[in-house]
């Protein structure tokens, strides 16, 4: 997990020095429903958590294209199991306007914590498919709604739980605040 994560920072700061616009870094925080949908089971009941983090813009160009690599926090889980993960998403995006955007991506998931049983049956690594609309309504503000959707079984162990070949979907909420804007 080490080696993926300093190579996804290695590239990130070779991409940050061939960007030509005003690039960001970005502090958000909000709320996330999540569950999972399983092919062989009632889809079982969501649960609501929290999710945090940060996120760098490196926009290539002058043309509205960005890059967005960041990290964040975020609590999932499905019929009362709560999961903690840390997330790395990376996607593609497009700014229509100043003030609206819209991206598509990839998250690479690490189980951090949850409870117990939760612990037991759910493999420690996910990875999930993204798209973000975001609504700039000044310079300084963000507000953003991502839905992430896992492309990988999470249950390891089957036998244990009534929810079998299950798949991860969150919708995330969030506002945040821009910490830092580069020069052009």
């Amino acid at each position: 997990m080490y080696y993926r994560l300093t190579t996804g920072l290695s590239i990130l700061l070779f991409l940050s020095q061939i960007s030509f616009a005003q690039n960001r870094l970005s502090g958000h925080a909000g709320l996330n429903y999540s569950s999972v949908s399983s092919k062989n089971s009632i889809n079982p009941d969501g649960i609501l958590g929290m999710n945090a983090g940060f996120d760098y813009k490196f926009h290539l160009g002058d043309l509205g294209w960005a890059v967005t690599p960041g990290i964040d926090y975020s609590q999932e889980g499905f019929n009362g199991q709560r999961l903690n993960y840390l997330n790395v998403p990376i996607s593609l995006g497009f700014n229509f306007t100043n003030s609206f955007s819209l991206s598509a991506g990839f998250q690479f998931s690490q189980l951090l914590g949850g409870s117990n049983e939760a612990k037991q049956i759910i493999f420690p690594t996910n990875y999930a498919f993204l798209v973000t609309f975001e609504f700039f309504p000044s310079e300084r503000f963000v507000t953003g709604l991502r839905f992430a959707n896992g492309v990988k079984n999470i249950i390891k162990n089957p036998d244990v739980i009534v929810v079998q070949n299950a798949t991860t979907y969150s919708i995330q909420f969030y506002i945040g605040v821009t910490l830092f804007r580069g020069s052009k």
